[in-house]
């Protein structure tokens, strides 16, 4: 197995050097950025006076100074995270996906390698492993090092220390990251073995990789949003704390009728038959404010529904590819 690694490393030796490239350098990055923010990192007391709306607490120049020379470096930490963190799985999984079958089809070399291996299956299992293995294991190092890099980033928030996770930051670090890379792996190996050129199944799966990316995963994340959603009053959406996303607000009168915010506004007063203050006070009476928002608290969940997702999506086209390569006449 080892010996059938080399081989395959050997034979697309140049796609292996530029993804470790890349890999090694976005984990390098990684490490810069976070040794920076964390040797920069005002003291607890500092963020607690930046985050005293009310003021209640003495501020100090020297805070304030400490806290607005930490913000341009936490942007070096989003630039890691994002654009290449985002980027990274899509071209870690297009560039290693594509040669394993397209570039020997394209060769006219895949004939002799499957008329001398005798099981083309097994010949493709040979090829598949070794380029798998490094990707996950390249992606699962930038990964865990972006998503610690990040948290450093955010070290304090408005409700106290550590960040607030945003649906916005999903696939840029941790399991999502190796879930996309998964997926765009897959994607590519079987667009090689299909078309059996090298240049068009690299055209093809960066369209179907990026579309997923600007399409499908709003979408996956609108679809999980919806089942974890509930409706919650807007006065305690303060103590709620933030929300990941916000679907609807609505109107709700005691009486059972709801009411969509335009057209509340433009009948309210109607309804009520007052004005100005008469009106606010009827309306705290009568009227409550509900948001369906999706809690700060199932980020988790977002993340290991988009990973099952995207490495399930990956995972069954990289087992499609095997009867395609069984049943694909050689050029």
């Amino acid at each position: 197995m080892l010996r059938s690694a080399m081989l395959t490393f050997r034979m697309h030796r140049f796609e292996v050097l530029i993804t470790s490239a890349l890999v090694a350098l976005t984990a390098i990055s990684a490490l810069v950025a976070y040794t920076h923010v964390t040797a920069t990192n005002p003291p607890d007391e500092c963020w607690m006076q930046n985050w005293d709306f009310e003021g209640s607490l003495t501020r100090t120049r020297g805070c304030d100074a400490l806290v607005a020379s930490f913000w341009p470096v936490a942007g070096e930490a989003g630039f890691v995270a994002s654009p290449i963190g985002v980027l990274l799985p899509f071209v870690v999984g297009l560039l290693l996906g594509v040669p394993i079958v397209g570039r020997e089809i394209e060769m006219r070399t895949a004939a002799l390698a499957w008329s001398l291996s005798g099981d083309r299956r097994r010949w493709l299992l040979a090829r598949l492993l070794p380029m798998l293995a490094l990707a996950l294991i390249g992606l699962v190092v930038a990964a865990t090092l972006i998503a610690e890099m990040a948290r450093a980033a955010h070290p304090w928030n408005y409700q106290g220390p550590g960040r607030i996770p945003s649906l916005t930051e999903l696939g840029s670090e941790g399991m999502t990251l190796v879930g996309r890379g998964v997926m765009a792996l897959g994607i590519a190996v079987l667009a090689g073995a299909f078309i059996g050129r090298t240049l068009p199944a690299f055209a093809i799966s960066a369209v179907l990789a990026f579309a997923f990316l600007f399409v499908g995963a709003p979408g996956l994340q609108r679809v999980i949003g919806s089942q974890l959603a509930f409706w919650i009053e807007a006065s305690s959406l303060g103590d709620e704390g933030p929300s990941l996303d916000v679907y609807r607000n609505e109107f709700r009168h005691r009486d059972g009728r709801v009411f969509q915010p335009q057209e509340f506004f433009e009948s309210g007063e109607q309804l009520c038959g007052c004005t100005g203050h008469d009106f606010e006070y009827w309306m705290e009476e009568n009227i409550t404010r509900v948001t369906l928002a999706v809690p700060i608290e199932a980020y988790a969940t977002f993340e290991v529904a988009e990973t099952v997702v995207t490495s399930g999506i990956g995972t069954a086209l990289l087992l499609l590819t095997f009867p395609v390569v069984s049943r694909r006449r050689p050029d």
